[in-house]
């Protein structure tokens, strides 16, 4: 039986939890989860009456959402942090063959910025060598 709670002791303990063959784990580029989804995860890791590694079904437009309830060595913080232990969580899971649910984002300004910074690095750095090479020369 997992004992859960943060810290080093707790991680040591936590029980892995078996792949889920033909799913992945939803990620950043998948998006938010949505909220329905997130609330019935984490009704689900709430409930002391559900046995880990319990999983149901969750449709969502176009595809099939799986929570599963497990044992995981590290949560992620509101902030982003992440803490060390052995936590009770809904795990939610995607199938394999599925595409990203949101597009990523892509920031354009600094793609573009970091292109012109580099185009007159380059440039300052060709015109050094060709001056240099000809006030050598003479």
């Amino acid at each position: 039986m997992a004992q859960f709670g943060a810290g080093p002791q707790f991680a040591a303990q936590c029980p892995r939890a078996p792949w889920l063959v033909g799913f992945r784990p939803w990620t950043d580029a998948d998006g938010p989860v949505p909220a329905p989804l997130a609330a019935r995860a984490t009704a689900l890791a709430g409930d002391s009456t559900v046995a880990l590694d319990t999983t149901e079904s969750f449709p969502l437009p176009g595809v099939t959402a799986l929570v599963r309830v497990e044992a995981r060595p590290w949560l992620r913080g509101a902030d982003g942090s992440l803490a060390e232990g052995c936590f009770r969580v809904g795990g939610v899971y995607l199938p394999i063959d599925s595409p990203p649910t949101a597009p990523a984002r892509r920031d354009e300004g600094w793609s573009r910025t970091v292109a012109i910074l580099t185009a007159a690095s380059l440039g300052v750095g060709l015109l050094a060598t060709v001056s240099s090479w000809a006030f050598s020369k003479k």
